[in-house]
C-alpha cells in the first residue's frame, strides 16, 4: 500500500473532520451531514467557492468508500448492508449528491440517473424537481422543464429557484412576457439576487417598453428605422 495512498486516504478524513481510523458508517455520516448544509441548495448557481466545497466533501468521501472497497472488503460490505437501516431522505441525499456531482463535471447524462433515482425515492422535494428541470432546460427542452419548475414551486410558493428557473426556461423559449412577472416574483423574495435586474430590463428593451428600445412602448417602428423611412417619418 503506497504512502501517498495512505496520505490520501488521511487528506479525505481531515476534510471531513473525522480521526483515523473512522468506519465507513461514520465517514458516510459525516459526509451527509457536511453536504445537507442549506448552503448547498445553491451549489448548482455561479457560486465557484461553494461548487468548490462541495466537491471537496464528495471526492473525500470517494475516496474513503474506494480505499475501504479495496482494501476491507468486509468493513465495506457491513457499512453497505447497514444503507437498507438509513432512512430514506438520507439514501435521496446520496442520490442527490451523486447527482450534483456529476452535473458539476458535466456528465449530464449521468446526473440525470442520479437525479431520476432520487426521485423516486421521493417526488415531493422542490430541488430534485429543479434540477431535473435544469437537465431538461440545458438540453433546450423547454416544455417538459417546464413541468418540473411548476411542480417545484407548486410545491413550495416561496422557492426562490424554483420561479427563478422558471423564469430562465420562459426567457430561453423566447416567451418575455410569461416570464417577466416570474422575475419580478424572485425579486420580491430575494431583492438582493443579482440575476434579476439585468434579466428584467433586457425583457422590456426586447418588449418596447425602455425609450430608445428596438420597439417603442406603443409598438411603433424605433425612430431611424428603414421601416420609420419607408412611411416618411423624419428619422430623427
Amino acid at each position: 500500500m503506497g504512502v501517498e495512498i495512505i496520505e490520501s486516504i488521511k487528506a479525505a478524513l481531515i476534510d471531513l473532520k473525522l480521526r483515523e481510523g473512522a468506519s465507513l458508517t461514520e465517514v458516510r455520516s459525516q459526509y451527509l451531514e457536511k453536504t445537507s448544509h442549506p448552503k448547498f441548495l445553491k451549489v448548482m448557481g455561479p457560486d465557484e467557492t461553494l461548487k468548490k466545497e462541495f466537491l471537496k466533501y464528495h471526492v473525500a468521501y470517494l475516496s474513503v468508500l474506494k480505499f475501504t472497497r479495496e482494501n476491507d472488503p468486509e468493513a465495506a460490505a457491513a457499512s453497505d448492508a447497514d444503507l437498507s437501516f438509513y432512512p430514506k431522505e438520507q439514501i435521496f441525499r446520496l442520490h442527490m449528491n451523486q447527482g450534483v456531482y456529476y452535473f458539476l463535471n458535466q456528465d449530464y447524462i449521468k446526473a440525470s440517473e442520479k437525479f431520476q433515482e432520487a426521485y423516486k425515492f421521493n417526488n415531493q422535494d422542490p430541488m430534485v424537481l429543479i434540477y431535473l428541470g435544469i437537465l431538461l432546460l440545458k438540453r433546450k427542452n423547454y416544455y417538459a422543464a417546464e413541468k418540473y419548475f411548476k411542480e417545484a414551486v407548486t410545491i413550495d410558493k416561496n422557492n426562490e429557484d424554483g420561479w427563478f428557473y422558471l423564469a430562465e426556461n420562459y426567457f430561453k423559449a423566447g416567451e418575455f412576457k410569461k416570464a417577466l412577472p416570474m422575475y419580478d416574483t424572485v425579486k420580491n423574495l430575494n431583492p438582493s439576487r443579482a440575476e434579476i435586474a439585468p434579466r428584467i430590463k433586457e425583457i422590456r428593451e426586447k418588449l418596447g417598453e425602455i425609450p430608445g428600445s428596438k420597439k417603442s412602448k406603443k409598438g411603433e417602428p424605433k425612430k431611424g428605422s428603414w421601416l420609420s423611412r419607408l412611411l416618411g417619418k423624419s428619422p430623427d
